[in-house]
């Protein structure tokens, strides 16, 4: 393998996803997954019809030309499985997969006459039936298929550049696809010999291998994002001209608060950073949730990393909503777009994160005054800050198993959870829950400020509406959290929440569970100090008893207490069961 390391290249590479189009046919208001490009939904009996390629190319022209316009360099297209034509496949999976090939062409001669480069993203491994009666799930066998998949890729596809590889995440519970993909390499060793095989295929065509080290903390590769040891053992004798390492930018997902992973300055490899422009934790979209200054902190941070060669923004996928606006698209999200222009501006060059928000807002709303929009994208910027997060909390380290305690516990995606387990765990942690709820009722004085602001943006004034009165809301629940849980307490929540659905059917989803524990024991904290610890690097405890036992501890658990899981843990996301394995 050549060597690529010895010098500093310039940040060639600024990548975008662009899923956005895809989605254009199906986008109804139900919730769905936005991980992935919709691709199974596209095709009805093994065949895409002509209205939903011109939908699609439609809407890709346009996309293609504004991301380029926004500064960014390179676009990401799910996925090689769709894409990947074996001679063992049946006659109607293969017709099903040349249809998809016969879009692409469309796709990707779109994407280069707009001066794009091309990359494809990959799970390892996707998986059907006929792919497992090959493999009989044998590793070598895998990896030789997997290399076989990509070098049909560029042979039918000489214009691709590379390809994306994520291997620490599988598809959600609730895709139904020909190709779901599996959680295939489970250690640093095992990484390694993928690594070797695959990296030869990319130098022998000058193409890159964009390698995601993110992960959801299963198996001993659970710890790759974070712990320079497994990092070094999966890299072990590794150096390529073909391979990019693509790290989020903390040691979990894309939340504020965290600080950034420190493993990437130093880091040898050639690297890229993940960062998200609509923000699947703040509100996909609905409303500002401006990373202007988060990032430019970690531009800074960056700022003399010999090996950073770009980044890879997140502008359309990421986590299960109802909530649908798309990006760079007609009638598209312009605070998604705000946090992507500043992404692309960030990263290639000096300029300031206020500077960057006057200049969208003279050019995204001319007929307002720069001020106005400035104070509007600020006002919300500060309620995430002190509502959406109890920052108390969100500033310490909490770590489990394998992986970082997210710094937002109460909403994932479009749900709010309220429910004692967490009050136990936020009072365990927030020392002065008083100081707090007085903050919060000063923060309605900022919502009313808002609420004046809003009614002079009549294009976004009934989702920015929506928001303030979900922040309005947030206020309510949080007092359950910093302070009396009382019967009254919970029946004013309920009153309250039943006025939110009754006005917002559409709006965040509330889940309510105030049953008590009655085990006296766990509301001590004792549980929480025991299982939860404070660094990230492992106890005795944790190597010994916590990450061997708790996988069979937490199917006991679900089985007794299962009426405390959130539904968003059952009919979404990879399953709670992928963080014990």
């Amino acid at each position: 393998m050549t060597d690529l390391n010895q010098t500093q290249h310039k940040r060639d590479l600024l990548l975008v996803d662009g899923s956005a189009p895809f989605f254009v046919p199906v986008v109804d208001g139900h919730s769905r997954n936005w991980s992935k490009a919709p691709l199974p939904e596209l095709a009805e009996h093994g065949k895409i019809s002509t209205r939903v390629k011109a939908q699609i190319t439609q809407a890709l022209s346009l996309y293609c030309q504004r991301v380029k316009a926004a500064g960014y360099s390179a676009i990401t297209f799910d996925d090689l499985a769709h894409l990947t034509l074996f001679d063992f496949y049946p006659y109607r999976l293969s017709r099903t997969v040349h249809s998809y090939q016969k879009l692409f062409r469309k796709v990707f001669k779109i994407a280069q006459s707009c001066g794009l480069k091309i990359f494809i993203t990959t799970d390892i491994m996707f998986w059907n039936p006929h792919i497992e009666s090959h493999t009989r799930g044998r590793d070598r066998a895998m990896r030789e298929l997997l290399c076989e998949a990509i070098e049909r890729l560029f042979d039918l596809f000489p214009m691709i550049d590379g390809v994306v590889t994520r291997i620490g995440e599988p598809d959600g519970e609730d895709v139904v696809s020909a190709f779901k993909s599996r959680l295939t390499i489970r250690s640093a060793r095992q990484c390694n010999r993928w690594l070797k095989n695959l990296l030869p295929v990319f130098e022998a065509q000058q193409k890159l291998l964009i390698f995601r080290t993110w992960g959801l903390g299963a198996y001993s590769i659970g710890d790759l994002n974070w712990n320079r040891k497994t990092l070094e053992a999966a890299l072990a004798g590794i150096e390529s001209s073909a391979l990019v390492l693509s790290h989020k930018y903390g040691a979990g997902d894309f939340f504020r608060y965290q600080p950034l992973n420190d493993y990437i300055p130093v880091c040898p490899h050639m690297q890229i950073i993940e960062l998200q422009a609509r923000r699947e934790y703040e509100g996909f979209g609905l409303f500002p949730a401006y990373v202007g200054r988060q990032y430019e902190q970690i531009r800074n941070q960056l700022q003399s990393c010999r090996t950073l060669r770009g980044v890879m923004v997140w502008c359309q996928t990421g986590g299960w909503s109802h909530f649908d606006r798309l990006s760079f698209l007609d009638d598209s999200s312009p605070w998604n777009e705000l946090n992507a222009q500043a992404v692309a501006e960030l990263f290639t060059g000096r300029i300031s994160s206020p500077e960057i928000l006057q200049r969208f807002a003279t050019t995204r709303f001319p007929e307002k005054a720069v001020d106005q929009v400035v104070e509007l994208v600020n006002g919300f910027d500060q309620l995430i800050d002190e509502l959406w997060y109890f920052a108390p909390f969100a500033r310490q380290s909490f770590w489990f198993r394998r992986v970082s305690v997210p710094p937002l516990l109460w909403i994932f995606w479009d749900t709010v959870l309220v429910n004692r387990a967490l009050r136990l765990l936020f009072l365990i942690a927030i020392t002065n829950p008083k100081q707090l709820r007085q903050g919060d009722l000063r923060q309605r004085k900022l919502i009313r400020r808002l609420r004046e602001l809003v009614s002079d943006f009549p294009s976004e004034q009934e989702p920015l509406t929506m928001a303030l009165d979900s922040f309005e809301l947030l206020i309510a629940l949080r007092r359950f959290y910093l302070g009396k849980a009382g019967r009254k307490r919970e029946e004013k929540i309920k009153a309250k929440v039943r006025a939110y659905r009754k006005r917002y059917p559409k709006g965040f989803q509330i889940e309510c569970d105030f049953s008590p524990f009655h085990i006296r024991w766990v509301t001590t904290g004792f549980f929480f100090s025991l299982f939860l610890r404070r660094q990230p690097g492992y106890r005795l405890f944790d190597r010994c008893f916590l990450i061997p036992l708790s996988g069979w501890m937490f199917a006991l658990l679900k089985r007794w207490q299962r009426h405390r899981f959130p539904g968003i843990s059952e009919g979404q996301t990879a399953g709670l069961e992928t963080f014990f394995r």
